[in-house]
């Protein structure tokens, strides 16, 4: 009697649990796919940037050594070209851009030994104390042509109090013609930044000198300033890199009428909008934010750099007498910049690649509205662009240069004399479509680029001129290396010429003998 009524009191509870579990079906299929569908929101977006991720962590193996285009391949390291570390002292070392002074066969390079202490775009900031410097380079525009050292350039009247890290530069030639011309700089001041504004002279005694003229401060202008290319003697356009920046300007003057323009439009007065610009303004003053926020910014190609267009009195200093636009937004890492009559190219670092902007007619710059007509991935995170220059000709190529592994280059930037990151090159060019067949542009490079575009446009030639892991090389008996790279030279002359690549955190390289 006790076991039947045991078997029919657990009969009982079966049922019990069967119509329980059936009444409750419903809800759990319901709340099973709420949580797939939360889950699949979460994880295609992430599938989606797999190419962009893993490209991140760069080609690995796959770059060599030291690879340079040659105009007469052989079996060397260089693959024919003759390359050598320029010399100039221990302050000629972490250079950024490089820029043809007018009227002559040399170039003007920005460089800055301080870089590992002060860098506002990747950090440090430890110490912005000690100058970096601008450096004038001879060339050679020939295979066996004299290799001459970089020699420094004295800033003539510079503020002595003031602090100088310059990266970007651009130089307008004299109306006459003559040898330099007016220079601007871009400035990572300790305070906050800015654009120097020089005349670039040739010594009675040979070298060169910068007399300085004037600062030029505004918020849409020199929040993140970057990349420059001088329009007049009173306009320019800047890119700026970062919304969010790790050493922001002061709060007031600075920070707060820029977020009154990117958040609203324009200035606010009282209100919610100002409570809010106000409290904005607060947290982004506070290093230890505005570090984080910068870094979210570069890892998720956040599309918040712009470039902006300025117009300046030459005789007032700092913020007076500056107006300024932001042409062009929603660009990520807005880095280096390159303009003919009728198109400006901008590099997106972090998208990676070009955003491709045809000029308005117009002749009001401050009230262009531009928007890219056409966006091109290149096969590296881009840093600076520049035109080629050419002996009998006036027809000039695209240059753009880079970091193909920017995580080695984040680690490079915080131990340079004991890590290595790797450099590209490239020559991009619009295609000249026809009816033949098309073979690859790029298919002689050890690692073409189109096998590490994350797409191809049909539209653009890419051309690999340099590819290296930064790793010490033997070349011709001499050691060599070209670490980070961040711009490039070209001097044509017939079918070939001279290349000067530099590194952002190691030494500026120079090959003759190369594929133009």
């Amino acid at each position: 009697m006790p076991f039947a009524y045991l078997r029919k009191q657990r009969l009982e509870q079966e049922r019990l649990q069967q119509r329980h579990g059936a009444q409750h079906q419903p809800h759990d299929g319901s709340r099973r796919a709420i949580k797939v569908g939360l889950l699949a929101m979460l994880v295609a977006p992430l599938l989606f940037q797999l190419p962009w991720v893993h490209s991140a962590f760069g080609p690995g193996t796959r770059l060599p050594a030291l690879w340079v285009r040659s105009a007469a391949p052989s079996s060397t390291g260089a693959n024919g070209a003759e390359c050598w570390n320029v010399r100039g002292g221990d302050e000629f070392r972490f250079c950024e851009d490089i820029e043809a002074i007018p009227g002559t066969a040399e170039v003007l390079i920005s460089c800055d030994a301080n870089r590992a202490h002060w860098n506002t775009a990747m950090g440090p900031l430890a110490d912005a104390g000690p100058r970096g410097g601008l450096f004038s380079y001879a060339y050679p525009t020939s295979r066996g042509g004299e290799r001459a050292e970089a020699q420094p350039v004295p800033l003539v009247d510079f503020p002595a109090q003031s602090t100088f890290h310059p990266l970007g530069m651009s130089i307008l030639p004299r109306s006459d013609g003559g040898e330099g011309g007016v220079l601007f700089v871009v400035n990572h001041r300790r305070e906050r930044s800015s654009v120097e504004l020089f005349h670039l002279s040739p010594r009675d005694r040979g070298g060169w000198e910068a007399h300085w003229q004037r600062s030029i401060v505004h918020h849409l202008a020199t929040h993140t300033p970057n990349s420059i290319h001088a329009l007049t003697p009173t306009s320019f356009i800047v890119t700026n890199d970062h919304l969010f920046a790790r050493r922001p300007g002061p709060r007031d003057t600075h920070l707060v009428p820029l977020l009154q323009h990117v958040l609203f439009g324009g200035a606010v007065a009282g209100g919610w909008r100002e409570w809010i610009v106000v409290r904005v303004a607060m947290l982004l003053s506070r290093r230890g934010v505005a570090a984080r926020l910068a870094q979210v910014e570069t890892l998720l190609a956040l599309p918040l750099g712009w470039a902006s267009y300025v117009e300046f009195d030459a005789t007032q200093q700092e913020d007076a007498g500056v107006s300024a636009s932001r042409i062009a937004t929603a660009i990520p890492f807005a880095n280096g910049i390159a303009l003919t009559h009728t198109t400006m190219f901008v590099a997106a670092t972090t998208y990676p690649g070009l955003f491709i902007y045809a000029l308005p007619p117009s002749p009001t710059p401050l009230a262009w509205q531009l928007r890219p007509t056409t966006k091109v991935h290149l096969p590296m995170r881009v840093d600076n662009l520049a035109w080629s220059h050419s002996a009998h000709s006036s027809h000039r190529t695209l240059l753009a240069t880079g970091h193909p592994a920017p995580l080695a280059l984040m680690r490079m930037a915080r131990a340079p004399r004991t890590r290595t990151s790797a450099s590209w090159s490239v020559a991009v060019s619009a295609h000249a479509h026809g009816t033949s067949a098309r073979a690859w542009e790029d298919a002689e490079a050890p690692l073409p680029a189109h096998h590490f575009t994350l797409s191809h446009s049909a539209d653009w030639d890419i051309r690999t001129l340099l590819q290296s892991t930064g790793e010490e090389v033997v070349v011709s008996g001499e050691t060599v290396s070209i670490s980070s790279s961040a711009s490039s030279f070209l001097y044509a002359d017939g079918e070939q010429g001279t290349l000067i690549v530099s590194g952002l955190y190691g030494p500026v390289l120079t090959c003759t003998g190369v594929s133009a």
